[in-house]
């Protein structure tokens, strides 16, 4: 028999005593009635309003007892019980199973699998068959420490499976035995390659879900920002600073107690998201669309009067959290980074390697070391609150990222950035010099965005934070939206592909990137106001920061140009008949000049790849294109030459079709 202790975790209807004499088909009714009634309760918790990891760990202690009062009833007869031990893995290994979630089990032997005596296998199965029975997916494996080991360090999921472990019944010292041996073989023996595994599944996650948290309908298990990223942060800070308690965490410094608590807070509510959906869909599922967002809302109680803006609310809930998850994680891996000098560097999408590594050294207050920006007192913003816009100048001119401590620093002074600072001449000159660096623009601005001082200097910006856009083909939120556009401007510059040449082209030639830059930046800022048309919300904006930074006429004219036309080159592309001089006519009468053109087909070009990758086809671009020649025409040479050239090649057409029609037509 097992120790009393154990025995004392498990209801007496659900004893051994209770259970080994009645036939398997009676246990297993009684099995059903228990979890029927134990799911019942779990999710009276969840919808009273229970915490997301509540809901989680009550679940996981209902398996629990099922698995305990199985191995108790599958050894009642046994003198020889302990020789394995029976652990749980993965999520259920951490204590947190949502309603549909799988379970993961490690029967744990004292010798080699293929070893195995009948009697442990007739353990096994009297554990197993009744959890097929009663409908469970299990993962299971029977392996040997050895073995374990072995596995582990050939697999990179294997291992994090494994290090998510504890035991739930069985020998206590053949699991304490491969706790202490795990650790040591697969983690402090192997902590760079552990790293660079880990590092290797945030990019590969990354890149298939487009390097964004705000997609419109994310993974909650495995998008940026959601419960992997939240995983890897603890199996680094396990490996590599011996604890994955968030509350040590922050008493070691490796993380700030805003930090810890939006972790904890952020965390929570994707499981409370994971367990809406799988009580609703009564699966494991793990994407939030379209359609569950708005059932999730009436569950969640929003109050919101419709349900769009019910809607709103909870995805910005959504961005909000996954957004701290994303950026704490990739604090905790940079800070790995740098005390563990071992260890490669970390960098993020969007984020371009800084160029050498450096000795260190000190100028404007701050501190340079290893592609690092750093301050060299905690006092250099209240010295000089404009070093808040000067330091985003320096990583753009010195291909450097604000450090850990740094970003800490940033957001401990935003209250800085009030009134003087955003009419600060020397703040409006810095902000126009880092839009005029075309190229390098989107990786600074997101670096701003990231320590929350742009949409702090362009609160008009500011409040496209994290905002649903409605519009099925709009695959990210209006911020991210906005950043990606600015993207596509740069990356025009480093590509060699022909196929962008004409816009790489025209973007060099561009005399005045800070007009093209800040008004993608405002373009959609209208979409916070609530208007009917976000076009006419964006035109009062731009023109009220205009003001503000004291642009020049010429300039502003050409800002409010494409704010208020950002659409108009496409609209006439794909909804007017673009082969009729009156038609062409008329857009370049819009347009006026060709200046106000180029920059315009640039803009349409940024608008419509940031928007989704598919909403920039060859025959959307060949219509466009075809317009923008057109309307160069009419602008340089005049409408005249451009009818009298359209009337020829009209003419020759109706020629060439009439030789080649047959004479009865």
């Amino acid at each position: 028999m097992l120790p009393d202790e154990l025995s004392e975790t498990v209801p007496e209807h659900l004893g051994p005593d209770q259970l080994a004499q009645l036939p398997s088909g009676k246990r297993l009714g009684i099995y059903k009635h228990y979890l029927k009634d134990e799911y019942a309760r779990v999710r009276s918790v969840h919808e009273q309003g229970g915490g997301g990891c509540e809901v989680a760990a009550l679940r996981s202690e209902v398996i629990d007892t099922l698995l305990r009062s199985l191995f108790l009833t599958a050894t009642a007869q046994d003198s020889d019980s302990s020789s394995l031990s029976l652990m749980a893995n993965g999520g259920y290994g951490r204590g947190l199973l949502n309603p549909a979630s799988d379970i993961d089990l490690l029967f744990l032997l004292p010798k080699a699998s293929h070893r195995i005596d009948q009697h442990q296998r007739s353990i096994v199965e009297s554990i197993l068959y009744p959890l097929f029975d009663l409908g469970f997916k299990v993962g299971h494996a029977s392996r040997s420490i050895s073995e374990c080991i072995t596995e582990a360090r050939k697999d990179p999921i294997t291992r994090t499976t494994l290090f998510d472990h504890r035991r739930l019944c069985g020998n206590p010292g053949l699991s304490s035995d491969f706790s202490h041996q795990f650790r040591q073989d697969c983690i402090v023996k192997d902590r760079v390659r552990f790293f660079e595994e880990r590092k290797s599944d945030i990019e590969s996650r990354y890149n298939k879900f487009s390097s964004t948290v705000f997609l419109q309908e994310p993974n909650l298990k495995e998008s940026p920002g959601c419960m992997r990223d939240f995983h890897n942060l603890l199996w680094i800070s396990d490996a590599l600073f011996n604890t994955r308690d968030l509350d040590e965490l922050q008493l070691r410094g490796t993380l700030s107690m805003n930090a810890c608590n939006e972790l904890k807070e952020g965390f929570d509510f994707l499981h409370r998201l994971r367990n809406c959906l799988h009580y609703q869909t009564g699966k494991g599922t793990d994407i939030l669309t379209l359609r569950l967002q708005g059932i999730i809302t009436e569950k969640f109680h929003y109050r919101h009067k419709t349900k769009l803006r019910r809607i709103e609310a909870l995805m910005r809930d959504y961005y909000l959290h996954a957004r701290d998850i994303y950026q704490h994680t990739a604090s905790v891996f940079e800070i790995a980074e740098i005390e563990t000098p071992v260890l490669r560097p970390f960098k993020l999408p969007f984020r371009i390697p800084f160029v050498g590594r450096s000795a260190s050294r000190t100028f404007d207050g701050f501190v340079v070391e290893e592609g690092r920006l750093s301050a060299a007192s905690e006092d250099i913003f209240s010295e000089d609150p404009n070093r808040l816009m000067r330091l985003f100048l320096h990583c753009q001119k010195h291909h450097l990222r604000p450090s850990p401590p740094l970003r800490k620093l940033i957001k401990a002074n935003w209250h800085r950035i009030d009134k003087s600072f955003n009419y600060s001449t020397e703040n409006r000159r810095t902000f126009r010099t880092i839009l005029e660096k075309k190229g390098q623009v989107a990786r600074t601005l997101r670096i701003m965005h990231r320590c929350g001082i742009l949409g702090r200097y362009l609160p008009e910006f500011g409040a496209l934070e994290c905002l649903v856009q409605h519009e099925f083909f709009h695959r990210y939120t209006a911020d991210e939206h906005t950043l990606r556009c600015i993207d596509q401007l740069d990356a025009l510059l480093e590509s060699d592909n022909s196929s962008v040449g004409r816009y790489r082209q025209i973007l060099i030639d561009v005399e005045d990137p800070y007009a093209l830059y800040l008004a993608v930046l405002l373009h959609d800022s209208g979409r916070a106001e609530n208007v009917r048309e976000h076009i006419d919300g964006s035109q009062i904006l731009a023109n009220k920061v205009c003001k503000r930074l004291h642009i020049s006429h010429g300039r502003r004219q050409l800002i409010m140009f494409l704010v208020d036309h950002h659409l108009t080159l496409w609209r006439f592309a794909t909804k007017r008949n673009i082969d009729d001089p009156e038609v062409v006519a008329e857009f370049a009468g819009l347009v006026k000049n060709r200046r106000f053109l180029d920059a315009l087909l640039l803009f349409t070009y940024a608008d419509s790849k940031g928007t989704s990758e598919d909403a920039w086809g060859s025959w959307k671009e060949s219509l466009i294109t075809h317009l923008y020649r057109s309307a160069r025409i009419v602008l340089e040479r005049g409408y005249g030459t451009y009818d009298t050239e359209f009337r020829e090649k009209l003419k020759k057409l109706k020629s060439k079709i009439s030789d080649e029609l047959h004479e009865r037509y």
